[in-house]
């Protein structure tokens, strides 16, 4: 399992842990201390990417569109703060 903390500069701490196999994501979890409405999206954005293929770039339009479209409230953090972390723990 590969894993990556990231602090957000002036923002909070997002964690990812992840496997994939294949190329494609097979096991993700993000953890921190931001703040997202709904709570359910963060479940809902992991099970998503599940499947996907670890392409860095793929990851951050899917997870910047998924933020959007869903109108989540972030606070502490940004959708591309989120794709940095699971494209670091990745890369990692």
């Amino acid at each position: 399992m590969k894993r990556c903390e990231y602090k957000v500069p002036g923002g909070k701490l997002l964690c990812a842990k992840v496997e994939a196999e294949d190329d494609k994501i097979t096991f993700l979890q993000i953890s921190g201390d931001f703040f997202l409405l709904p709570e359910t999206d963060l479940e809902d954005l992991e099970g998503q990417l599940l499947g996907l293929e670890t392409d860095p770039e793929s990851i951050r339009e899917k997870v910047v569109t998924f933020f959007t479209d869903r109108k989540t409230t972030i606070v502490g953090a940004s959708p591309e703060d989120f794709a940095h972390v699971i494209n670091t723990a990745i890369s990692t």
